[in-house]
Protein backbone atom coordinates (compact mmCIF):
# COMPACT_ATOMS: atom_id res chain seq x y z
CA UNK A 1 0.00 0.00 0.00
CA UNK A 2 2.72 2.47 0.85
CA UNK A 3 5.62 1.21 -1.37
CA UNK A 4 6.34 4.45 -3.08
CA UNK A 5 7.51 5.16 0.70
CA UNK A 6 10.16 2.59 0.70
CA UNK A 7 11.38 3.27 -2.82
CA UNK A 8 12.06 6.89 -1.61
CA UNK A 9 13.98 5.31 1.58
CA UNK A 10 16.10 2.99 -0.84
CA UNK A 11 17.26 5.84 -3.40
CA UNK A 12 17.87 7.88 -0.11
CA UNK A 13 20.24 5.74 0.93
CA UNK A 14 21.62 4.60 -2.26
CA UNK A 15 22.41 8.50 -2.91
CA UNK A 16 24.08 8.46 0.77
CA UNK A 17 26.27 5.41 -0.08
CA UNK A 18 27.41 7.17 -3.06
CA UNK A 19 28.77 9.84 -1.41
CA UNK A 20 32.38 10.10 -1.44
CA UNK A 21 33.11 12.07 1.72
CA UNK A 22 30.65 11.62 5.27
CA UNK A 23 28.82 14.47 5.56
CA UNK A 24 29.29 15.99 9.26
CA UNK A 25 26.72 18.33 10.61
CA UNK A 26 27.25 21.58 11.90
CA UNK A 27 25.36 24.04 14.70
CA UNK A 28 24.97 27.42 13.21
CA UNK A 29 28.50 28.10 12.25
CA UNK A 30 28.59 31.26 10.77
CA UNK A 31 30.46 32.00 7.43
CA UNK A 32 30.90 34.82 4.49
CA UNK A 33 30.98 34.33 0.86
CA UNK A 34 33.13 36.75 -1.60
CA UNK A 35 32.94 36.07 -5.35
CA UNK A 36 36.49 35.39 -6.86
CA UNK A 37 36.67 39.27 -7.61
CA UNK A 38 36.79 39.92 -3.87
CA UNK A 39 32.96 41.24 -3.63
CA UNK A 40 31.15 40.54 -0.58
CA UNK A 41 27.80 38.27 -1.41
CA UNK A 42 26.67 37.18 1.76
CA UNK A 43 26.57 36.06 5.33
CA UNK A 44 25.38 32.69 5.54
CA UNK A 45 25.77 29.52 7.89
CA UNK A 46 27.50 26.27 7.42
CA UNK A 47 25.09 23.45 7.56
CA UNK A 48 27.25 20.18 6.98
CA UNK A 49 30.85 19.98 6.44
CA UNK A 50 32.86 17.00 4.72
CA UNK A 51 36.14 16.33 3.05
CA UNK A 52 34.37 17.34 -0.15
CA UNK A 53 32.68 20.23 0.39
CA UNK A 54 29.37 22.62 2.32
CA UNK A 55 26.05 22.81 2.49
CA UNK A 56 24.90 26.50 3.04
CA UNK A 57 21.94 27.94 4.34
CA UNK A 58 21.83 32.04 3.39
CA UNK A 59 20.83 34.57 5.44
CA UNK A 60 19.09 36.47 2.10
CA UNK A 61 18.07 35.37 -1.29
CA UNK A 62 20.31 36.05 -3.45
CA UNK A 63 22.54 34.90 -6.83
CA UNK A 64 25.35 32.93 -6.48
CA UNK A 65 28.42 32.74 -9.09
CA UNK A 66 29.52 28.84 -10.50
CA UNK A 67 32.66 29.90 -8.52
CA UNK A 68 33.38 31.73 -5.19
CA UNK A 69 35.32 32.02 -1.85
CA UNK A 70 33.73 30.59 1.18
CA UNK A 71 35.52 32.01 5.12
CA UNK A 72 34.38 29.71 7.57
CA UNK A 73 34.74 32.03 10.80
CA UNK A 74 34.92 28.94 13.35
CA UNK A 75 38.47 27.64 12.44
CA UNK A 76 39.15 31.35 10.33
CA UNK A 77 39.35 29.03 7.05
CA UNK A 78 38.93 29.90 3.14
CA UNK A 79 37.81 27.78 0.70
CA UNK A 80 37.58 28.26 -3.09
CA UNK A 81 34.27 26.48 -4.08
CA UNK A 82 32.03 25.73 -7.06
CA UNK A 83 28.29 25.95 -6.98
CA UNK A 84 26.80 22.33 -7.43
CA UNK A 85 22.99 22.55 -6.21
CA UNK A 86 20.28 25.42 -4.83
CA UNK A 87 17.53 25.30 -3.16
CA UNK A 88 15.88 28.02 -1.85
CA UNK A 89 18.36 29.33 0.82
CA UNK A 90 20.26 26.22 0.54
CA UNK A 91 23.15 25.49 -1.51
CA UNK A 92 25.52 22.32 -1.75
CA UNK A 93 29.01 23.61 -3.11
CA UNK A 94 32.42 21.63 -3.96
CA UNK A 95 35.92 23.12 -2.98
CA UNK A 96 37.90 24.12 -5.76
CA UNK A 97 40.61 24.65 -3.85
CA UNK A 98 40.42 22.98 -0.06
CA UNK A 99 39.92 25.41 2.89
CA UNK A 100 43.54 26.74 4.33
CA UNK A 101 43.99 28.97 7.26
CA UNK A 102 43.13 32.68 6.39
CA UNK A 103 46.82 33.65 7.35
CA UNK A 104 48.10 31.82 4.16
CA UNK A 105 46.41 34.49 1.69
CA UNK A 106 48.28 37.14 0.34
CA UNK A 107 44.76 38.55 -0.87
CA UNK A 108 44.12 41.70 1.52
CA UNK A 109 40.81 41.28 -0.36
CA UNK A 110 39.97 37.74 0.93
CA UNK A 111 42.11 38.76 4.44
CA UNK A 112 39.22 41.30 5.01
CA UNK A 113 36.80 38.69 5.67
CA UNK A 114 37.92 37.12 9.19
CA UNK A 115 37.77 41.11 9.90
CA UNK A 116 34.50 41.40 12.38
CA UNK A 117 33.33 45.24 10.70
CA UNK A 118 34.59 44.13 6.68
CA UNK A 119 34.32 45.50 4.04
CA UNK A 120 35.88 43.98 0.46
CA UNK A 121 37.35 46.19 -2.02
CA UNK A 122 39.36 45.06 -5.57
Amino acid sequence: MFSFLSSKRDSIAAAIQRRLHPRQRTRLRPAKLASLDNEFICDCTIRDISDGGVRLVLNEVTDLPEEFYVFDAVPKTVAEVQLRWRDGLAAGVVYLVPPASIRHFKNTGVRKLAQRLYALDG
